[in-house]
């Protein structure tokens, strides 16, 4: 596959691969893709949670707090 870097891209690419940061425009592009995904996948977890939500089927906060709570203060 062959990509075509935006030319407003095009000099911060160039300062990444110069300062040695990636070695090639590819691994630039491939760190983007990465950080692309990751942030898609958040995304769809966030829909995913808040959907949860919307059904009923969250944590009640009151008792996590307590359960929490206790926990700290329970002796070692």
């Amino acid at each position: 596959m062959t990509v075509q870097i935006p030319s407003d891209f095009a000099p911060f690419v160039k300062r990444l691969v110069d300062s040695r940061r990636f070695l090639s425009e590819e691994d630039v592009i491939a760190e983007g893709l990465r950080m692309l995904r990751a942030s898609e996948t958040l995304k769809d977890e966030v829909e995913k949670g808040f959907d949860e939500l919307d059904r009923g089927l969250g944590a009640d906060v009151d008792g996590v707090f307590e359960r929490l709570h206790a926990d700290l203060n329970r002796p070692s």
